[in-house]
């Protein structure tokens, strides 16, 4: 009986490695659709699918979800929470298939506009710690050049692993990319410019821009989270172009400094402009913020098609319209004449671009880059072009009318090569009748009979 004791406990030990091994369970991730795009289900495709139970599990708020397998019949759903837990439910087949048919449907430009993006978010992050955050800092931390020094270096190269740890931890998405580089920059304008209307010294304007580029940064990532690609370009193109108009505007009114002198005592009155630097920097802080909300309404309700490109290409014809302006001045015009035409042509501009571009065709971003490429090189041909003869290189009229010239026809010539996708229009109410139920529908045939269908 011993012996045979022995030999079972001998057995059990040598079985015991292979029973680990067999127990060992290899997972590997699986798309949600079909086509294979969407690997990491994020709250806004979650709810742009309308994913919900009993085949859709989650509830509450989480950052991303994960889709595994083992064997292709059953399936472990990975979600992370916003704490960092990581929850797990199991999938039957059936509920993975009624997942793929539902977000298989979704537009491939809302999918594409969630992808990964962390590369991206890193890199601008990156050039913001070298550009703002960095000299802000440096700036906030005292006078002496030694500190400074380190501040700066401290500050602009941690922000590259601070971007990679934020990008590890969380799931980063273009529109949040895009968004947080804008808020970051224009955070650290408003926290500057708040300062200086409080009254602060220059290191307490240096400490407002630091805090205010980290704040927006922050902002920028989790406003986003539930963007499309359109809505947070079109967010920060409302803000950025609100600040600009604002900006024209006010310079056009407060007019110039006007100083009479007496030549009899030998004294000079001088006086001030009609608006004071404080009134102006409030109202361009204000103009900026307002306009994050209201360029979200543009591609969110326009009667047509707005893409992330359409969006970028406006920038191009806004400053092609401005340069349009600015060229029917004569050189010894006043700056607050140059202000009024570079606002009212960049208004033109860009309603022009609105007008014959983006209510046309659907750019994409590679588009928008090569048609900013193209218009600038048209302007330097017609500039150069201007330059060849002497009378006009003394005339400003001439210059800029070539140079908006060449500019408007590079811009021309770039959108016919491109030829890019006509515009894809919206999806709008559309009511049919159905004349073939009446029939069935008098006779009181059993059944689903539809008589009017709507689609939206």
């Amino acid at each position: 009986m011993n012996s045979i004791r022995r030999v079972a406990a001998i057995s059990a030990f040598i079985a015991l490695p292979a029973l680990s091994v067999q127990a060992q369970i290899v997972e590997r991730p699986v798309p949600f659709d079909s086509a294979g795009i969407v690997t990491v289900m994020t709250p806004f495709l979650a709810d742009r699918a309308g994913l919900h139970p009993p085949w859709w599990p989650v509830s509450g708020e989480f950052t991303d979800a994960r889709l595994f397998t083992s064997n292709d019949s059953t399936y472990v759903l990975a979600v992370t929470r916003r704490t960092g837990v990581v929850e797990r439910y199991s999938l039957s087949g059936s509920d993975r298939e009624a997942i793929r048919a539902v977000v298989s449907r979704l537009p491939r430009e809302t999918i594409m506009a969630r992808t990964d993006a962390r590369n991206e978010f890193i890199r601008q992050q990156t050039l913001l710690g070298l550009f703002v955050y960095g000299p802000a800092f440096a700036g906030a931390i005292g006078d002496n050049a030694g500190t400074q020094s380190a501040g700066y270096l401290v500050v602009a190269g941690g922000s590259f692993f601070v971007a990679s740890e934020i990008s590890r931890r969380m799931f980063i998405g273009r529109p949040q990319a895009d968004l947080s580089a804008n808020m970051g920059l224009n955070g650290a304008l408003i926290g500057w410019g708040t300062t200086y209307l409080t009254g602060a010294g220059d290191q307490g304007q240096f400490a407002g821009a630091f805090i205010g580029g980290l704040t927006g940064a922050a902002l920028g990532v989790r406003i986003a989270r539930n963007m499309t690609e359109a809505d947070a370009v079109g967010a920060a193109w409302g803000s950025d172009i609100g600040a600009l108009i604002a900006f024209g505007t006010l310079e056009a009114i407060r007019g110039e400094d006007t100083c009479m002198f007496d030549p009899v005592n030998f004294t000079e009155t001088c006086s001030g402009r009609r608006l004071s630097n404080r009134a102006e920097v409030a109202t361009i802080i204000g103009a900026g913020i307002i306009g994050y909300p209201l360029g979200v309404l543009y591609p969110r309700n326009a009667a047509y098609n707005v893409t992330a490109g359409d969006i970028q290409t406006l920038a191009t014809t806004t400053a092609l319209g401005a340069g349009a302006g600015i060229a029917l001045l004569n050189k010894n015009t006043t700056y607050s004449h140059g202000a009024v035409m570079a606002t009212i042509g960049g208004v033109v501009g860009m309603m022009a671009g609105d007008r014959f571009l983006v209510r046309r065709y659907d750019h994409d971003r590679d588009e928008a880059d090569r048609i900013a490429l193209g218009t600038g090189a048209g302007a330097l041909m017609g500039a150069g072009i201007a330059a060849l003869g002497k009378s006009t290189r003394e005339n400003p009229h001439v210059i800029g009318g070539l140079a908006v010239g060449g500019g408007l026809a590079g811009l021309i010539i770039t959108e016919r090569y491109l030829d890019p996708n006509p515009d894809a229009g919206r999806r709008r109410l559309r009511v049919t009748f159905n004349t073939a139920s009446i029939p069935l529908l008098a006779a009181r045939t059993p059944g689903n009979h539809s008589l009017i269908n709507v689609r939206f």
